[in-house]
């Protein structure tokens, strides 16, 4: 594992310890759009050490996950701070997700040594 990912996984282990109900290594499920601004308001009210730049690196590690890809091509509801469902993902963005795992999934094979 390299620093950089070992980096990615601690970041994301603060925001499952954090927020269990929203976030989940194994079975990531959709973010509500523009989730960040709920977090940081979150932060401030329960007065937790994570600066706005540590989060949105955070999030930027968990949303650009293959898991994540996975789950938001399969659709469905986005979820909130609480777990709770809030929104949906619309075609455009299962779209997109696929485009963007067939580029990520791309980028690994061309890393690999033959």
């Amino acid at each position: 594992m390299t620093k950089r990912q070992r980096k990615n996984r601690k970041r994301i282990n603060r925001l499952v310890e954090h927020w269990p109900e929203l976030f989940n290594r194994e079975k990531p499920q959709p973010l509500k759009v523009e989730i960040p601004d709920d977090l940081i308001q979150d932060i401030a009210i329960r007065e937790l050490a994570f600066s706005a730049g540590a989060l949105r690196a955070a999030v930027a590690s968990y949303v650009q996950s293959p898991r994540y890809y996975r789950a938001l091509m399969a659709g469905g509801a986005r979820y909130d701070l609480k777990g709770q469902p809030c929104g949906e993902v619309t075609p455009q963005e299962q779209k997109e997700a696929e485009t963007r795992l067939m580029v990520l999934n791309d980028r690994q094979k061309a890393r690999k040594p033959r």
